[in-house]
Formats: C-alpha cells, sequence, structure tokens
C-alpha cells in the first residue's frame, strides 16, 4: 500500500515536470528540470518514468488487494465460527425464543457487511490516508500558499460526512434487523408449502411475504437516500476548492510566483487527492454498516448461557441412571408449567408421561438434560442435582427420540452415529435392525446412502425410526422418549414397541405419548394436568380408577372404533 501510495504521489510532480520541460523545448532545452535532467531529457524519459510508475502501481496495487481480501475473508469466517459456537453454547429457551432465519441472516447478510467494512476500510483506509499524504506533500512542493488554501477547505466536508454515517449507522442496523425477520417469513412460508398449497393460501403468503420486502425496500431507500448525499457534498466542496486554487494561481503565475507545470502538477494531486477523499467519505457509510452487522454479531458473542457448569462441578461417571424429580416447579415466560412434580425413576423402570396438549410432558423431558433448569425443587441423577454435574457427562448419559425426528443432510450412517464415537458399521446395522429400519438394507448404497435436506428423502416414519436407531446406538443409561411412535403406522409401531421393550430393560426411560397403547406396559403411567400430576399408576389401576387416564383410555378407544 506504501507503493501504490508513493507511486500515486508521483504522478503530479511527472506531469508537472513533463510540461515544465514541453514549454522550455524552444529556448531552454538544458534547462535542469527534475532528477538531474534536463527539459530535451525529460521530454524524451518522461512518458518512460510514466510507464515504470504505473507498473509499480498496479502490481502493488494487486498484492495489497490479495493479502487484504484473504486477512478479510479469514477474520470473518473465524468471525462465523465464532458466532456459530456461542449459538451452540447459548441456552435452549433462547435459540427457540429467535425468529426462524433470524440467525442464518446474520451469517449471511451481517457477515457481508463486515467483510465489506473490513475490505474497505483495510484497502481504502490505509491505502487512501497514505496517498493523500504523499499528495499533499506533493502540493505543498509545488506551491504551499496554493496547498493551504485547499487544506483549508477539507475539513468543512468532515461534519456532514460524519452525520450522515450516523444516520446510516442506525438505518442499517434496522436494515440488517428485517432482514432477519424476511428470512424467517420466506422460510416459514416454505417451510410450510404442503398446508400452502393445501388450503389454497398462496395469495395469502405472497401478499405477506411482499408486505416485508416493502418493507425492507422502504428502509434501504433510506439508505440509499443518505448515501446519495455525500458524492454532491463532496462535488460541491471540490469545485469550490479548485475555482479557489485557479483563481489564485493565476494571481500567483502573474506574479511569477510560480510556473504552468507546478500549476498543473498542484491541479493533478489536488484532482487525485478529491478522488481519495470521496473514497473515504465512501468507506464511512459502508463502515457504518458493517459497524452496523459487527454490533448484532457481538450482540450475541457476548450474551452468556444461563444454564452452564458451576465451580466445582462434578463429572457423571458410570451413571446408574436414577431419576429423580423432588418438588419441581418450572415458570415459562412468567406462566406456570409444572408445579410440586415428584416422583422416582430406577433404572430398569419406564415411566410414562401423559395428558393433554400443553400439560407439562415435555417439559419434565427437557429438565432431565438441563434444556431448562428448574425454578423450585431439584431433578436428580443418580442422587446428584443436575446442576451439581458438568453438562458434558450429564448428556452423555442421555439418549433422545423426540416426536420432531432431527435428520441432517449426511448419510444414514453419520446420522444413526451422531453423538457416538467410534461404531463399527456392524454396531450401526443393529442398531437400524433393532429400530425396524429395514428400508436402509434395501437401498443399494446401504448404510452409507445419503439423505437429503431435512430427511427430504425419507418418509415419515423412516425419519423417526432412523431417530430411534441413533438413541438405541448411543447406549446411555437414561433414555428420553418424546412421542416417539407419532409418525409410525401400527404395523412398524408394534416392531418398534418389541425392540423398545428389549432395550429399554437395563435403562431408565421416560416416554411421552398420547397413543396409550405405548404406554399400556410402563412401570408407572404420570397423569398431568394444567402442570401438576392429576394421578399414577400402572394401567390397570388407573383403569380402575375410573379418572382422568380412564376418560383419556375410552375417548382413545371410542375414536378407534372399539
Amino acid at each position: 500500500m506504501v507503493l501504490v501510495a508513493g507511486a500515486s504521489s508521483l504522478y503530479p510532480k511527472i506531469l508537472g515536470s513533463v510540461v515544465d520541460a514541453l514549454g522550455n523545448l524552444p529556448n531552454a532545452p538544458q534547462k535542469h528540470i527534475w532528477l538531474n535532467l534536463n527539459a530535451m531529457q525529460m521530454a524524451i524519459w518522461g512518458p518512460v518514468i510514466v510507464i515504470i510508475v504505473s507498473i509499480v502501481r498496479g502490481v502493488a496495487w494487486y498484492l495489497s488487494t490479495v493479502a487484504t481480501n484473504r486477512a478479510a475473508l479469514l477474520a470473518t469466517t473465524h468471525l462465523q465460527n465464532d458466532l456459530f459456537t456461542k449459538l451452540l453454547s447459548l441456552d435452549y429457551s433462547r435459540i427457540i425464543k429467535e425468529q426462524s432465519g433470524a440467525f442464518s441472516a446474520r451469517f449471511l447478510n451481517d457477515v457481508n457487511a463486515i467483510r465489506e467494512a473490513v475490505l474497505k476500510v483495510t484497502n481504502s483506509l490505509v491505502r487512501d490516508v497514505l496517498t493523500i499524504v504523499g499528495l499533499l506533500f506533493a502540493m505543498f512542493e509545488a506551491d504551499w500558499q496554493l496547498a493551504i488554501v485547499s487544506v483549508v477547505v477539507l475539513p468543512i466536508a468532515i461534519y456532514p460526512i460524519n452525520l450522515i454515517g450516523t444516520r446510516l449507522r442506525k438505518i442499517a442496523g434496522q436494515s440488517q434487523e428485517q432482514a432477519g425477520q424476511l428470512a424467517g417469513v420466506i422460510e416459514e412460508s416454505l417451510g410450510g408449502i404442503r398446508l400452502v398449497k393445501t388450503y389454497a393460501m398462496e395469495r395469502t403468503e405472497s401478499a405477506r411475504v411482499s408486505a416485508s420486502l416493502s418493507e425492507r425496500m422502504r428502509i434501504l431507500f433510506r439508505a440509499v437516500e443518505q448515501k446519495g448525499r455525500i458524492d454532491p457534498i463532496l462535488e460541491l466542496l471540490g469545485g469550490f476548492a479548485i475555482a479557489g486554487v485557479l483563481a489564485f494561481a493565476a494571481y500567483r503565475i502573474n506574479q511569477g510566483g510560480a510556473s504552468i507545470g507546478d500549476l498543473m502538477s498542484f491541479i493533478a494531486a489536488l484532482l487525485m487527492i478529491s478522488g481519495s477523499i470521496r473514497s473515504l467519505g465512501n468507506m464511512n457509510t459502508i463502515m457504518q454498516e458493517g459497524v452496523a452487522g459487527l454490533n448484532r454479531f457481538y450482540a450475541i458473542l457476548d450474551e452468556e448461557p444461563a444454564i452452564k457448569d458451576k465451580t466445582g462441578a462434578i463429572a457423571l461417571d458410570k451413571s446408574v441412571g436414577n431419576v429423580e424429580f423432588k418438588n419441581v416447579g418450572f415458570d415459562y415466560e412468567g406462566q406456570m408449567a409444572l408445579s410440586k412434580i415428584s416422583f422416582v425413576a430406577k433404572n430398569g423402570q419406564t415411566i410414562a408421561l401423559v395428558g393433554a396438549s400443553g400439560s407439562g410432558k415435555s417439559t419434565i423431558i427437557n429438565l432431565v438434560p438441563r434444556l431448562f433448569d428448574v425454578g423450585t425443587g431439584e431433578v436428580k441423577i443418580d442422587g446428584h442435582d443436575v446442576r451439581d454435574l458438568t453438562l458434558a457427562s450429564l448428556r452423555n448419559a442421555i439418549a433422545l427420540v423426540s416426536q420432531d425426528a432431527i435428520i441432517f443432510e449426511a448419510s444414514i450412517r453419520e446420522n444413526v452415529s451422531f453423538g457416538t464415537i467410534d461404531k463399527t458399521d456392524a454396531e450401526i446395522e443393529a442398531a437400524l435392525r433393532k429400530a425396524a429400519c429395514d428400508f436402509v438394507f434395501k437401498l443399494p448404497e446401504g448404510i452409507n446412502a445419503m439423505i437429503g435436506p431435512r430427511g427430504a428423502s425419507l418418509s415419515g416414519g423412516e425419519r423417526q425410526r432412523i431417530s430411534l436407531a441413533r438413541a438405541i446406538l448411543r447406549d446411555a443409561p437414561i433414555l428420553l422418549l418424546d412421542e416417539p411412535t407419532s409418525a409410525l403406522d401400527s404395523e412398524n409401531e408394534a416392531k418398534i414397541a418389541k425392540s423398545l421393550a428389549e432395550f429399554c430393560k437395563n435403562r431408565t426411560t421416560l416416554v411421552v405419548a398420547h397413543r396409550l397403547s405405548t404406554v399400556r406396559g410402563a412401570d408407572k403411567i404420570l397423569v398431568l394436568s394444567q402442570g401438576k400430576i392429576a394421578e399414577s399408576g400402572t394401567h390397570n389401576e388407573l383403569i380402575a380408577k375410573n379418572g382422568l387416564y380412564a376418560e383419556l383410555a375410552k375417548l382413545q378407544l371410542s375414536r378407534n372404533g372399539k
């Protein structure tokens, strides 16, 4: 960049020297002009010097651009990695609150703004500042009085540019926030495309996205309006500066204080310096957008999770899997979700959680691996309060199958072995067979077959069975099943129920289910109502009580036509 700036500052001097040389050729060809060259020599070597300086400047410009782009890409890539690592460490409750697509917008839109700002700052700021310094030196060398006249004008541009920059930063923050909202709206519409088409809601969804796009256009137009003021301001100030220089130069030449070459050198430097100043003005707008993006990045990076290892947390070594809820209470966003929940699940036992939607079944499941922390009471594993255990050791003792089977865009092998280390193909295939994943062995690639985005190439039942195979392979002492057979037909449900019955013998199982057929064989059934345990017992005991569970059973039997 020093070479680029140095070469740029030489152009005015070379131009002024060539003009003086040409002016002296008819009458004084031997007059000294510059670099020990007389008028004749300068006229000959001037173009050659220009070519050499241009080559040096071009090569230096290329090398500095490549170097700064590489540095900017490395910096923003590290920033993205840091952001994703941070997101994984944040509380589950924090992540699910964020609008769908908002985090993606931070990774894409915000990082693009940051990268452009870094590039502009590293390229323009350093190069243009050095160029301005070099050109100012050239201007003072050509005519110090003219230089002073020009320099007086420059500070006038600082105030309006800074004012515009402050406004742009605010607008850029709003724009990046709205970009996340737009991404969320689009993702929701396309993610629910089946429902949208079935309900013939294309026009409604199109109008919803169109409204979001219009809002984005309005915000972007405000930014364009602010940016559009910078060049006219600089153009106006530049015009005043040049007009003042020409008027003063005429006076200086008339008084014999400067030559035509000095004037040409000065004007060339002034025009070049105005270009660098304009570049810095534009850099300010881009930098404000980058700062807004960086603020949104660091808003996440500076967050601290509430759920983390306490000082002196102990590792859960070789867990037996005994789970105890002791007078547990939990509020979610100010609303009571659980109250006075107490039960014990010992190794080898299956505890079923049933009840209406919103009764707190999944919340109980989420408290075991500390996706949430209890408000009151304790959740214990093998006699240890889960808050006293390291998160890694606690969660290594748990396997989860959720209602919404999570499938990654990877091979079946990678999906099943997710969360485990050094599992052999034989172990993976055994887990798949136990989960009734016979369809895998009919594929040409077998366990190496690739699965599309979000498991798009699989049916709902197949995705659920892959998720079950993952839990079986994990072989953890505590198994959490949140509606594990919700997407299966009766035949596959019976197959998996048999496999699960065998698999659950030597581990503690908490299972949430709406289908009571799934929980008939549980050692204890907890019936939840409005966040409290309404009744508990085995299937037969609860049927005999003729309470809430019996009503649920009758309702399901009537729906099934029995």
